[in-house]
Parts: C-alpha cells; sequence; structure tokens
C-alpha cells in the first residue's frame, strides 16, 4: 500500500514539476504568467480532480478516508483556476473571450475553452445542488468530461507551452487516461461484470 501510494505521489510531482518548468523557463510579464500558469495548473488539477471522482473508493483506500477532503480540494483549486485563467484574458483583451463560438467547427474547436468554462460550471453546480436532483446529477457532472477535452483541444491548438515535445507528450497523455475513465467508467455495460459469475457456475457443472 505504501509503495503503490509512493508512486503515485511521485509520477503526480513529476507532472507537477514538467509544468512549472515550462511555465517559468521563459521570462513574461506578470499578467502573461497568470494566463498561463492558470490554464497550465487548471487542466492538471481538472484532471485529478476528474480521476480521483471516478475511482474514488480505491483512492481512499489507498490514501486513507481523508481522500475525500484532497479530492474536493483538488476539484476547487481545478475551478478556480479554469476561472482565473479566462478572467485575466477577459481584462487584458475584453469581456468578448468569454463568448463562447459555436462555429465554424475550428473556431469553435480552437476556442473551445470557452465553451468549457460554462460546461465546467454548470457540472459543479449539479454536484452542489445533487440532492435537488438525485436522478440526473451525475449526468450532468459528466460535462466535467467533455470540458476537459475541450480544454485540451483549445490547448493543443493554441496554447503557447504546448510547442514543447514533452509538454505535448503529459498533456495527450492526461486526454487518453481521462477518455479510457469516461469509457470504462460510463459506457462499458454493467452486465460485464456478471459473466465471471456465469463462468464459474459453468465450472461447477462440469
Amino acid at each position: 500500500m505504501k509503495y503503490e501510494r509512493g508512486v503515485i505521489v511521485s509520477v503526480l510531482a513529476l507532472m507537477l514539476a514538467v509544468i512549472l518548468y515550462f511555465l517559468f523557463e521563459d521570462m513574461d510579464t506578470a499578467i502573461r504568467i497568470v494566463i498561463r500558469g492558470a490554464g497550465l495548473l487548471g487542466y492538471f488539477f481538472l484532471f485529478l480532480a476528474i480521476l480521483s471522482s471516478e475511482y474514488l473508493a480505491k483512492m481512499r483506500k489507498t490514501f486513507g478516508r481523508s481522500f475525500i477532503n484532497v479530492h474536493h480540494n483538488f476539484a476547487r483549486i481545478g475551478v478556480v483556476l479554469i476561472l482565473v485563467h479566462p478572467i485575466t484574458v477577459a481584462y487584458q483583451s475584453g469581456l468578448d473571450v468569454l463568448v463562447p463560438v459555436l462555429y465554424p467547427l475550428m473556431d469553435f474547436l480552437r476556442l473551445g475553452g470557452r465553451t468549457a468554462l460554462y460546461l465546467i460550471l454548470i457540472a459543479v453546480l449539479a454536484g452542489i445542488y445533487r440532492k435537488k436532483i438525485p436522478k440526473k446529477w451525475k449526468t450532468v457532472h459528466a460535462f466535467n468530461f467533455f470540458a476537459f477535452l475541450l480544454i485540451f483541444i483549445h490547448a493543443w491548438l493554441i496554447g503557447t507551452d504546448l510547442q514543447n515535445g514533452l509538454m505535448q507528450f503529459l498533456w495527450l497523455a492526461m486526454a487518453l487516461a481521462v477518455i479510457y475513465v469516461f469509457i470504462h467508467k460510463h459506457l462499458i455495460p454493467d452486465g460485464r461484470k456478471k459473466k465471471p459469475k456465469k463462468s464459474q457456475e459453468n465450472n461447477k457443472q462440469k
């Protein structure tokens, strides 16, 4: 258990170190560092929040009961940073950067962070008011997955920090991990879990 915990912490620390290295590698204005840092770290903490949410039971077993607080902190930090990024851009360039662009397709993808912002806010509200919509809150909360992928595409197409191969690899690895989690946890039927039981019954009959 301690070994597994150590590996997870080491990998996450290495990922964070890579992000911070490229963030401060080039000297930039203070406002540009805030914009870039909020975007990069917001993506990273949103990644942590999504994975820790989907594997909450396993993470609690590995890190202890207090991990639920860690998950909530990941989510809070991620949401705050995702908000700081566009607000700071709006301060520098104008409020029109907060308006989603839905067409043409390439503009929608390039500026997908705008749409992602509102998807995240809707997903957060669904989590906060989950007791009022108990049957649908998880579906709405899953908007985080689509928001995350929009942020990935947005950063991949116009992000200045993703010109480096190592950063591209890191960003792609996180995106693929989130896609895998979404498919595994939300698209694969639960009925697949019953197959081993059938095979055990067949073995007993033999």
